[in-house]
């Protein structure tokens, strides 16, 4: 059943408000009252832990959906997403390096862009431009593979501290994030989902075919590259900041083109809305399924999302 767009955008924006209120205000005393009454203990647990991992969450979960919903198109394939196709563990890899090195920082998230535009590079010209479903998914298991045995090598000669933060990286997580992590995320979700949804017309029609976006006014292969920068360095830079988190850019965007229609004018906005909402809600999933443990928020993603590839993968077997 399709929704009309305004509708479905306002239902994204009241189940995530009601998300972020629930994060915020969960086990904060009484609550709301705490926080009106000025208690110090509640102010400081909110507007210094709180709101910070909230907000990184949301700018992760929009960078990570709409990155995936412009492969999906980029690559003709509603199974495309960064974490299948190589560009996550490509990320990963060039994070777990640079620590490996001492570095930190942007160094960190400048190397994971590297290795982002790396991986989304190969696993392009291994699938190549008309690939289909199986020759994409296996080209992303070999960059997966060789990224995963590049990981365990650097894992193996690694110090405890260097082990430690490279554990960070391949489990995903917000328990470092903080006010100048979130503006900076949340910039780049800005400036992403703005640009890609700029490029509307050109993912419509890359959707029908090379030969069709050429005979339309666009210089496809020019546009591919484009579009291969600019989601690696969105998806590399996040890598750095929270960790490999996969199939966020996977289910979102395929049920917000069911529930919307697909077209990428309105998929674009809604997408951004429907990530910033699940990872907001994998990550309180994450805090409260063992108190006080904390789950990895990757691990909250990949038990939803492993599913419902195979789902996704045997309906379109049997279509």
């Amino acid at each position: 059943m399709l929704l009309r767009p305004a509708r479905l955008a306002a239902l994204l924006l009241l189940l995530t408000g009601g998300i972020a209120i629930v994060t915020l205000l969960l086990g904060v005393g009484s609550g709301w009252r705490d926080v009106l009454a000025g208690d110090p203990f509640a102010i400081e647990l909110i507007t210094r832990l709180r709101a910070p991992r909230l907000l990184t969450a949301m700018a992760a979960g929009c960078v990570l959906a709409v990155a995936g919903a412009a492969m999906q198109a980029q690559f003709r394939n509603p199974l495309a997403e960064p974490g299948l196709i190589g560009v996550s563990s490509g990320a990963a890899l060039g994070a777990a390096f640079a620590l490996s090195l001492g570095a930190g920082g942007w160094i960190v998230a400048l190397v994971s862009f590297a290795g982002a535009l790396l991986a989304s590079t190969v696993a392009q010209r291994i699938a190549g431009l008309r690939a289909g479903t199986a020759d994409l998914l296996l080209a992303g298991v070999a960059v997966n593979s060789f990224a995963g045995a590049a990981l365990t090598l650097i894992i193996t000669f690694a110090d405890d501290r260097t082990l430690r933060g490279i554990t960070f990286w391949l489990l995903g997580s917000f328990t470092l994030a903080d006010w100048p992590m979130a503006l900076s995320l949340l910039a780049i979700a800005a400036l992403i989902t703005l640009w890609i949804w700029r490029c509307w017309p050109l993912l419509n029609t890359l959707l029908l075919g090379e030969r069709v976006a050429f005979h339309t006014g666009f210089d496809a292969a020019r546009e591919r590259r484009k579009l291969t920068i600019l989601t690696a360095a969105a998806v590399g830079i996040t890598v750095a900041a929270v960790g490999t988190i996969s199939f966020v850019g996977l289910i979102v965007p395929h049920i917000l083109r069911r529930l919307s229609g697909g077209h990428y004018r309105t998929l674009i906005p809604l997408t951004a809305l429907g990530g910033a909402f699940a990872l907001a809600l994998a990550d309180l999933v994450a805090r409260q399924v063992m108190p006080p443990n904390e789950l990895p928020v990757g691990a909250i993603t990949s038990l939803a999302g492993a599913p419902f590839f195979l789902w996704l993968l045997r309906g379109r077997r049997s279509a």
